[in-house]
């Protein structure tokens, strides 16, 4: 149920492969809105009575000790540290017999200790693209232990303004993202007793990107032979795909669990489109070739945990592992705390 539009963890790789008169490369790395970041145990939250407002708090820190350029090879000596935070209201209502969910989040993020080689390793950090959603739980029954839930996140391209002359940006470059989520969570308790506690989370998503707008410009690329200026007018991304499986063990009543899980991103590949080189001082303009900035390419491992510290007070935690990337900042280790209050709706008084 819980959506996060951007994390600095989906940060892509952007080659310029510069021909002709250039004949040499520079990078950039530009966001990517290519997935949602739900916690296990999240659209069981749907069981919650209608009129519930949650308020959630969220810090991370990741650490890349390695680049992965988009043909799968690792930039030597490339790293960085990145830091992410972000509010995220949700409200729970009921239609029909059935829950929805509205929620409204604004993330930031930035960049430290940045070493990419080819780069000029400024970073355009700041506030990234704001998120709204909206889901609807087809099924919400914690009697048979059984949730379906499916989930739209708008992720709106209003945040920082996309610096093209900076190697790093945390946003996207003037792109809209639609993401369309299912999430499913059954009890295992069915199979036998000795699963009682025990839950299967899935949560599988899209991502559906607009063409980005002037995602390049390098003035005197240092390869090039005559100085000028390099820009590429549009950026072209494919369908980002994301799956989430998470083993949890949660006693019932309450909002404890840990959860180990797997997840596996792929697609969203970034095209430069429209690409020229203007000499300076003469009247020549070279037209440059499309080239592939990276994907959303990555197998992740995740151990999660929540421990409620009162009855309308929990904190979250995931910690991961990046077990294989290509096209982005490999991610040795990650942790990110969630601390999220609720207020619950006063019981009718008769």
């Amino acid at each position: 149920m819980r959506c996060k539009r951007w994390s600095a963890r989906a940060l892509t790789r952007a080659t310029v492969l510069l021909v002709s008169v250039v004949g040499g490369y520079e990078l950039a790395i530009a966001g990517s809105d290519d997935s949602t970041d739900a916690y296990a145990g999240d659209y069981p939250l749907a069981s919650l009575p209608a009129g519930t407002f949650i308020a959630l708090e969220y810090l991370g820190y990741f650490h890349s000790d390695a680049f992965i350029d988009s043909a799968g090879h690792e930039l030597p000596n490339s790293r960085a540290n990145i830091f992410e935070e972000f509010t995220r209201f949700t409200y729970l209502g009921e239609i029909g017999g059935h829950k929805w969910a509205v929620g409204v989040e604004v993330p930031s993020a930035t960049l430290t200790d940045v070493n990419i080689p080819g780069t000029n390793n400024l970073v355009a950090g700041g506030f990234t693209d704001p998120v709204v959603d909206f889901s609807y739980f087809l099924i919400a029954d914690a009697r048979i232990e059984r949730w379906l839930g499916l989930t739209n996140h708008l992720y709106l391209p209003i945040g920082r303004k996309y610096d093209n002359e900076k190697a790093i940006n945390v946003s996207t470059a003037h792109q809209f993202t639609d993401v369309p989520q299912i999430g499913y969570t059954e009890g295992l308790k069915k199979l036998s007793p000795a699963w009682n506690g025990f839950y299967f989370d899935l949560v599988a998503n899209a991502s559906l990107h607009t063409n980005g707008s002037n995602p390049v410009t390098v003035v005197n690329p240092a390869a090039a032979s005559l100085p000028g200026v390099l820009t590429y007018d549009t950026l072209a991304q494919g369908i980002s795909y994301d799956f989430k499986a998470y083993l949890r063990y949660s006693p019932q009543p309450t909002f404890f669990f840990l959860a180990v899980g797997i997840e596996k991103s792929w697609g969203g590949e970034q095209i430069a489109t429209n690409g020229r080189f203007a000499v300076s001082g003469l009247p020549i303009v070279i037209q440059e070739a499309n080239f592939s900035l990276g994907r959303d390419d990555f197998l992740r491992g995740h151990f999660q945990f929540q421990v409620p510290v009162t009855q309308e007070f929990a904190v979250a935690g995931d910690v991961f592992h990046d077990f294989d990337r290509v096209g982005g900042l490999k991610e040795n280790i990650g942790a990110e705390f969630r601390l999220a209050r609720f207020f619950f709706p006063q019981p009718v008084s008769r």
